[in-house]
């Protein structure tokens, strides 16, 4: 358009000067090279301002909540989510991460995510277990050896049961397992080689029937908190103690507010990557598979993280922030003592204990 311009004016410029009569061959002859030079000139910046169109905004948005900082292993995996997805579907989604617990915490993103007002979230199985019982098969105590056998039992024909389930029950759907590392207690009162040492013990769980009655077993007070309510409750002496995987003893920094470290490794529980189902739904099949694809690999991303993670940091633990790690000599008492809840929940997991070769 500039150079069409440019050049109408160039020629107005040339026929004026043309009509004013003798002597203006000279001016006229500068005119045109005037002219000539605002044209080229038109040209050069035209192609300029088409390279320099805005992008294509995205089809779709994905609001995915997290209640950890930026350096636990599962937000690491909700961003290498956001990398992967952005990058597979060309741009056409747009992932935004909100860490810390800037849109609340594990409970908050399911209400959230029935009211349409948040696409996707981490939220806890035990969590989960309040939705639908049978997540509560995760709080059982002493269940598994540790993450590669979660993972296989899932990839079985568990994990994919479980997310039927949980999209008839609450319109959630799963496109993530992140299996957390071992989770064991830490605690202000110690040191703990027995059971007997953690008698009376105040400690902050999960919202989860399950965890409270392990820890009852197990002789302990439970103390059901949302996870950032965790730090302040320790700080305060609300707890006593908490119990998590390890790596989130530091990457939460609560090593500021306990001194021990007992290795319980009581449980191995997965966090899952939820999205809203009717949204999930809304999708085209080409980026619902995308999400799929991508959701499976961030998980993987994460527990390979954690499992990593894990010995690097009891020694960070022990060395650079003074807390005394206590090992247990004979886990035996620890497992008889929560073997009663098996024959209790036998008629509501009863069902999937096969997977568990139980």
């Amino acid at each position: 358009m500039k150079k069409l311009i440019a050049t109408a004016l160039a020629t107005a410029m040339v026929l004026s000067l043309a009509a004013c009569g003798g002597g203006a061959a000279e001016t006229t002859a500068a005119a045109t090279t005037a002219a000539a030079t605002t044209a080229a000139a038109a040209e050069t910046e035209a192609p300029a301002e088409t390279e320099a169109a805005a992008p294509a905004e995205a089809e779709y948005v994905i609001k995915l909540a997290n209640p950890s900082n930026p350096d636990d292993n599962v937000v690491k995996g909700f961003y290498y989510f956001e990398q992967i997805v952005e990058e597979r579907s060309n741009g056409r989604i747009d992932v935004q991460v909100f860490d810390s617990g800037q849109l609340g915490g594990h409970a908050d993103y399911v209400d959230s995510m029935q009211m349409h007002s948040l696409q996707a979230a981490e939220v806890n199985t035990s969590v989960l277990g309040n939705l639908e019982p049978l997540f509560g098969i995760f709080d059982m105590p002493y269940l598994v050896s540790g993450q590669e056998e979660l993972e296989s039992i899932l990839q079985s024909g568990l994990g994919e049961e479980l997310d039927k389930d949980l999209q008839e029950a609450a319109n959630l759907k799963i496109v993530g397992w992140f299996i957390r590392s071992p989770r064991s207690v830490y605690t202000n009162k110690g040191p703990v080689s027995s059971l007997a040492d953690m008698a009376g013990t105040k400690i902050r769980i999960m919202e989860s029937a399950i965890m409270s009655r392990t820890m009852e077993l197990l002789g302990m007070v439970p103390v059901p908190l949302a996870a950032t309510e965790r730090y302040m409750a320790l700080q305060t002496g609300t707890v006593d103690a908490a119990e998590n995987s390890i790596p989130l003893i530091i990457t939460q920094a609560e090593y500021e507010v306990t001194k021990y470290v007992v290795l319980t490794k009581h449980t191995c529980t997965p966090n899952v990557m939820c999205m809203d189902l009717d949204y999930y739904n809304d999708l085209p099949d080409d980026l619902k598979a995308i999400i799929d694809e991508c959701g499976a690999e961030a998980g993987k991303y994460s527990m390979d993280l954690d499992a990593e993670g894990d010995v690097s940091a009891l020694e960070e633990l022990e060395s650079e922030y003074g807390m005394t790690i206590c090992e247990i000599e004979d886990m035996s008492e620890f497992e008889e003592a929560v073997a009663p809840l098996y024959d209790e929940y036998r008629d509501q997991l009863g069902e999937i204990y096969h997977y568990f070769g139980r």
